[in-house]
C-alpha cells in the first residue's frame, strides 16, 4: 500500500473546486455573493459559450485592497470571520473563504479591484504568479474567468450544451436578482443583452424576473412569530405550473432549497392543487443568524434550522391561512369603481378572467398509488362518517339545498332574481342567471359575468362543512372485541413512545407486546370500527414519525373528506332553481378557499364587462 503523504495545494484546491464549483453557473453565483458581500449595487456579467470560455463579472461595491488581492486567492482566507463565534452570526453569503482559490484552480482566472479611497486600481492574475500590477478601473471589482476546467479534462466532459449551460446562468442569475433590495443586474451573451434584472423595491424585482403576471394572480404575504418575518407572494392555486420552476425561497437574503421548507409549503397547498401541479411563490424568511445553521451543505443550498418544527409550522400556518382566508372580494360598484390596485399590494382576491390552461381537464383526478389514504379502508372509514345534515341542491345530502337567511332576514325570494342595482350591499359573485347545459352556472355581479363549475364549488363547500362538523366533535371511542395488531418496527415503538398521550386523546388505545414485536390495537375513533384498523394505525405511526402530529391527522382527515365531498356534490347535468344557484354563490362568498376545488380545479372565473365587449369590438 502507497505510503501517506501531503497533497500539493493546487491538487487541493482542485478537490475543493469539485464540491464548489460543479458548473459555470457555480462560477457565476460564487462571485455575485462576493460582490453582494461587498455592498454592489451595480452588477454586469458577460458570458461566452455558457461560461465555458469567458466569464466576466464587474460590481461597484467597496473593492479589495491592493495589500490583499494575493490573500484572496488564498484557501480558507475571508474578510468575513474572524472566529467561531462568528459562525452563530454569519449575516454574509461567503464565509469560508474558499470559492476564489477553487475557481483560479480549475480556470485562468484574472481580479481587477480598487478599493474605497483608493487612487488607482490593481490587477492580479494567479495562473501567472502572485505579482500584482496597476490597472484602470472604477471603483468596485472585475473578475475574469477564462477556459473553465482547461486543466481538469474529465470535469469538462461534463458539461452540457452551450444553450443548457447560459440557462442555468440566466436562471441563476434572475434568483440572485430577486435576492436583495436595489440590486441590478444585466447579463449579456456574446456582448448581446440577455437580460437585465432588479430594480427598487420588492415588487419590481419580481416583476423584472417573473413579468407582471405572477403579482397579479398571488397574494401578499406579511407573517411574524418569534424571531421571524416571512414577507412575499404566494401564487394562487390556479396559477400552479406543470413544472416546479417558479419557486423561490430566501432565508436572510440567501437562496435555499431545503425538504422541509418544501414540505411545510406542499402542506399548505395540500388539499387546492391540481394532481401534478406545482404552486408559484416568491418567499422571504428573516431569522436571527444564530437559529440557523448556513454551514450545512458545501454550495449553502440548505440550511439547519435550530427549531425545525417552529419553523415548519410557521411557516405552514402563516400561508396556509393566507391561502384559505381567500374568498370571493366585496364588488365595487360601477358608477364608484375601485381604483386599480397597487403594485405592491395586487388584489388576487378576485379570480382572473378565463386565464385557466387546457391542463384542467373534467375528469376526477387519480390519486397517488401510495397517498396516505389510498386503500379501501380509509373509504369505508369516510362513508361511516355521520355528519350533520349537509345542504346538496339534488338532494344526494341528507336534506334538500335550503337558502340561508339573507342579510335581510327576507328568506329564499331575497336571492330569486335580485337585481344588481338594488340598494343592499352587492354580493361578490352577483346573482344567477341561469344554467349552461346543466354544468355550469352563470350569474350577473358588477364587474360583468361569472362561470361557476358548480359541481366543483359544492365540492369545495361540502369539504370545509364536512371538515368543520369532524373537528367540532369529541371523538367517540370504540373498544375492539377482538384487538387488532401490527408488526412492530424500532420507528413505530419510538413514535408510539412519544405520541402516546395525544393518540389516546384521539381515540387510540395501543400498546406495545411484551418482546416489543407487534403493537396491539384496543380501541379506536368510533368513525374507524368498520375500517381495517392495523393499515390506517401503521400509516398513522409513519406519518407521526415525519411530521407534526397535527399535520399527519390532518392528512388523514382531508384526504378521506376530500374523497367523500366529492361524491356527495351535485353533479354535473344537474338542473337547480334559481334559488338554489343564489344559495351555491352565497355559499362560496363564505366558503375558505373557494377559488378551487380540493383536487385544485378552478370554481369560477370572472369575464368583466371589457371583456366582452372586446369580444363584440365595442369601442372600436
Amino acid at each position: 500500500m502507497p505510503r501517506i503523504q501531503q497533497l500539493p495545494n493546487s491538487l487541493i484546491n482542485q478537490i475543493a473546486a469539485g464540491e464548489v464549483i460543479e458548473r459555470p453557473a457555480s462560477v457565476v453565483k460564487e462571485i455575485i455573493e462576493n460582490a453582494i458581500d461587498a455592498g454592489a449595487t451595480q452588477i454586469d456579467i458577460d458570458i461566452e459559450e455558457g461560461g465555458g470560455k469567458l466569464i466576466r463579472v464587474r460590481d461597484n461595491g467597496c473593492g479589495i485592497h491592493p495589500d490583499d488581492l494575493a490573500l484572496a486567492f488564498a484557501t480558507h482566507a475571508t474578510s468575513k470571520i474572524r472566529n467561531l463565534d462568528d459562525l452563530e452570526h454569519i449575516t454574509t453569503l461567503g464565509f469560508r473563504g474558499e470559492a476564489l482559490p477553487s475557481i483560479a484552480s480549475v480556470s485562468k482566472t484574472t481580479l481587477t479591484s480598487r478599493a474605497e479611497g483608493e487612487s488607482s486600481a490593481w490587477r492580479i492574475s494567479p495562473h501567472l504568479g502572485d505579482a500584482i500590477s496597476p490597472a484602470a478601473h472604477p471603483p468596485g471589482t472585475t473578475i475574469e474567468i477564462r477556459d473553465l476546467f482547461y486543466n481538469t479534462p474529465a470535469r469538462k466532459k461534463f458539461l452540457k450544451s452551450e444553450r443548457t449551460e447560459r440557462q442555468h446562468i440566466q436562471q441563476l442569475v434572475q434568483s440572485l436578482a430577486l435576492s436583495h433590495d436595489n440590486l441590478a443586474i444585466r447579463l449579456n451573451n456574446h456582448g448581446k443583452p440577455l437580460g437585465t434584472y432588479g430594480g427598487e423595491g420588492l415588487a419590481a424585482r419580481i416583476s423584472s424576473v417573473l413579468g407582471d403576471d405572477l403579482l397579479e394572480q398571488a397574494l401578499p404575504i406579511d407573517a411574524r412569530a418569534a424571531d421571524m418575518h416571512l414577507y412575499g407572494w404566494v401564487g394562487l392555486p390556479t396559477s400552479a405550473t406543470n413544472q416546479p420552476e417558479r419557486q423561490y425561497f430566501y432565508i436572510n437574503g440567501r437562496i435555499i432549497r431545503d425538504k422541509i421548507i418544501a414540505h411545510a409549503i406542499r402542506q399548505a397547498y395540500q388539499d387546492m392543487l391540481y394532481h401534478g401541479r406545482h404552486p408559484v411563490y416568491v418567499l422571504y424568511l428573516d431569522i436571527a443568524p444564530e437559529h440557523i445553521d448556513v454551514n450545512a451543505h458545501p454550495a449553502k443550498h440548505e440550511v439547519r434550522f435550530r427549531e425545525s418544527r417552529l419553523a415548519h409550522d410557521f411557516l405552514y400556518s402563516s400561508l396556509h391561512h393566507a391561502l384559505r382566508g381567500n374568498t370571493p372580494a366585496a364588488a365595487p360598484r360601477p358608477e364608484n369603481p375601485a381604483p386599480p390596485p397597487e403594485r405592491e399590494a395586487p388584489a388576487a382576491a378576485r379570480q382572473q378572467p378565463l386565464r385557466y390552461s387546457g391542463d384542467y381537464r373534467l375528469e376526477r383526478p387519480t390519486t397517488p398509488r401510495r397517498a396516505l389514504a389510498e386503500s379501501a379502508a380509509y373509504y369505508q372509514w369516510a362513508q361511516n362518517i355521520a355528519p350533520s345534515p349537509v345542504p346538496s341542491p339534488t338532494g344526494r345530502g341528507e336534506q334538500d339545498y335550503a337558502p340561508s337567511p339573507s342579510p335581510t332576514g327576507g328568506g329564499e325570494q331575497d336571492y330569486a332574481a335580485a337585481p344588481v342595482n338594488d340598494d343592499q350591499t352587492e354580493h361578490p359573485l352577483g346573482y344567477a342567471l341561469g344554467q349552461i347545459h346543466n354544468i355550469f352556472i352563470l350569474a350577473q355581479n358588477a364587474h360583468g359575468l361569472i362561470i361557476v363549475d358548480m359541481h366543483a364549488a359544492h365540492e369545495r363547500i361540502l369539504y370545509e362543512r364536512l371538515k368543520t362538523q369532524l373537528r367540532a366533535k369529541e371523538p367517540e371511542v370504540q373498544r375492539l372485541l377482538l384487538p387488532q395488531s401490527l408488526v412492530a418496527t424500532p420507528a413505530h415503538l419510538d413514535t408510539l413512545e412519544q405520541h402516546r398521550d395525544w393518540l389516546h386523546r384521539l381515540g387510540f388505545e395501543l400498546a406495545a407486546s411484551a418482546d416489543e414485536s407487534r403493537i396491539h390495537i384496543n380501541a379506536v375513533p368510533s368513525l374507524l370500527k368498520h375500517a381495517a384498523v392495523a393499515e390506517i394505525v401503521g400509516d398513522l405511526l409513519h406519518e407521526l414519525g415525519e411530521y407534526p402530529a397535527s399535520i399527519a391527522i390532518e392528512r388523514l382527515q382531508d384526504e378521506i373528506l376530500s374523497r367523500l365531498s366529492c361524491h356527495k356534490a351535485v353533479r354535473a347535468h344537474d338542473s337547480l332553481t334559481i334559488t338554489e344557484m343564489n344559495q351555491l354563490l352565497r355559499d362560496i362568498e363564505t366558503t375558505p378557499a373557494s377559488g378551487q376545488c380540493n383536487h385544485g380545479r378552478p370554481t369560477w372565473v370572472q369575464l368583466t364587462t371589457d371583456d366582452l365587449g372586446k369580444y363584440f369590438m365595442r369601442g372600436e
